[in-house]
């Protein structure tokens, strides 16, 4: 999916995690569901994107880098409402997390 996504050919992404991931989300890995994640981001697919984190809401093993690419798919999608609350309710947040909030508040700015 990384090769897809790197290609811009994000529906083929999808379409992979549709064919093969979709059923066997628990044993994805947390780099896979972000490839998932990030196609979902770039085509601007909120609806898809809030299945997803549905399916992995109660994964214990999903990690910062996840969270991190779930904030940036909910800004992707202008719901920043949804990433602000992601964001208030991660423990550790990173620079990186820091950096998609501040970067997803300022594009909806009047």
């Amino acid at each position: 999916m990384k090769l897809l996504n790197d290609k811009k050919q994000f529906e083929k992404a999808l379409a992979i995690f549709d064919q093969h991931g979709i059923n066997n989300i628990t044993t994805l890995s947390n780099f896979a569901i972000a490839q998932v994640l990030k196609a979902c981001a770039n085509m601007r697919d909120l609806q898809r994107g809030k299945i997803i984190h549905n399916l992995i809401a109660s994964e214990t093993k999903n990690g910062i880098y996840v969270s991190s690419t779930l904030i940036h798919m909910y800004v992707q999608c202008a719901d920043i409402a949804s990433a602000q609350s992601l964001f208030d309710s991660t423990k550790n947040k990173t620079s990186s997390m820091y950096g998609i909030m501040m970067k997803g508040n300022d594009s909806f700015k009047d």
